[in-house]
């Protein structure tokens, strides 16, 4: 069911084409459930925004690297070896243009590879009065052994406030991206993701969400039971708003597909979870990659670089995604 509230709301996300499908897959999932809202789209390559712009969506806005590449952002690049460290770290300047540019009362960072199974309009009620709107990860007690490596939060949903302290926040976690985000394990360190840990005793008026159908994902699914009732997939007895299909991987010729498996981690999928949580999205994104291949050049990409999706993992992930295909008989 659609909600209808007073008031769009904007969400920010950055991709490149190996994330391309995924966010359209994200797109269309959140349009199924919500009429007022724009995703601005930072394109990190050409073939992403160009394909963007021949969906010619309105509601989708695609921007060019150079759209939004300052000085300040290229020089962030420079010596991180992986090209999914810069993207974290444009995060907080992405938030923060859109903000500035649509005089924006609040903007909502998402992460490409969401699918939303209901509005998420219950996530912005928690915000209520509070500036800041930040998600736990939620670890099982299986998973929980990465809760001091990676951060207690989860930067793939956060909302900020066009307030001064709402500001205050994001100009804060921009300076210290700038200065530091790799996928490293340091100290006090990860990526973009460490920097939140405190923020609820660094700053004021910043929540964490509560809602319990967010961000359920390959790292805490294992704590839920999932059902599905008259067609709507519950999470214990709360709706899903979206699962979070990290480390999903599909060949973009075959279709085949691994739902787990992400650097070194490959997480336990529950049977409750594959059979109920993951067709849906395997049924959409194929739908997806079938409609993106009609465009010739991002065809011609899926021909030259079938496994897109994992060729910025380790060779340890790549090799093993092979055999998976080849042990399918692809």
């Amino acid at each position: 069911m659609i909600i209808k509230k007073e008031g769009k709301r904007y969400f920010v996300a950055g991709f490149d084409s190996n994330y391309l499908a995924k966010a359209v897959t994200c797109f269309i999932s959140l349009s199924n459930h919500h009429n007022n809202f724009e995703i601005h789209a930072f394109c990190f390559d050409d073939l992403s925004y160009n394909v963007i712009k021949k969906l010619n969506t309105k509601n989708l806005i695609p921007y060019k690297q150079s759209d939004f590449e300052t000085k300040e952002l290229a020089k962030a690049k420079i010596g991180k070896t992986k090209l999914y460290e810069y993207y974290w770290a444009c995060k907080p300047f992405l938030i923060r243009k859109v903000m500035d540019e649509q005089n924006a009362d609040m903007v909502t960072y998402i992460d490409a590879d969401f699918m939303f199974f209901d509005s998420p309009e219950n996530i912005f009620e928690e915000i209520s009065n509070a500036d800041v709107l930040i998600q736990p990860n939620n670890f099982s007690s299986e998973e929980v052994k990465q809760f001091m490596p990676v951060g207690y939060y989860c930067t793939c949903y956060e909302t900020f406030r066009n307030t001064p302290n709402g500001r205050e926040i994001l100009n804060w976690w921009h300076r210290k991206d700038m200065e530091w985000c790799l996928a490293e394990f340091k100290p006090g360190l990860f990526a973009d993701q460490k920097y939140l840990d405190d923020w609820r005793v660094r700053f004021k008026n910043v929540k964490e969400n509560s809602v319990v159908g967010a961000n359920i994902a390959p790292w805490n699914m294992q704590r839920y039971d999932f059902s599905l009732k008259k067609r709507k997939i519950y999470v214990n007895s709360s709706p899903l708003i979206y699962f979070h299909y990290h480390s999903f991987k599909i060949n973009l010729i075959t279709l085949d597909y691994m739902i787990t498996g992400d650097r070194n981690n490959y997480y336990r999928i529950t049977k409750n979870a594959e059979k109920i949580v993951y067709p849906p999205y395997v049924k959409l994104i194929k739908s997806v990659i079938r409609k993106l291949k009609k465009i010739p050049e991002y065809n011609k990409y899926a021909m030259e670089y079938p496994e897109s999706n994992i060729k910025l993992v380790d060779e340890k992930s790549v090799a093993k995604f092979a055999s998976y295909l080849e042990a399918k008989g692809s």
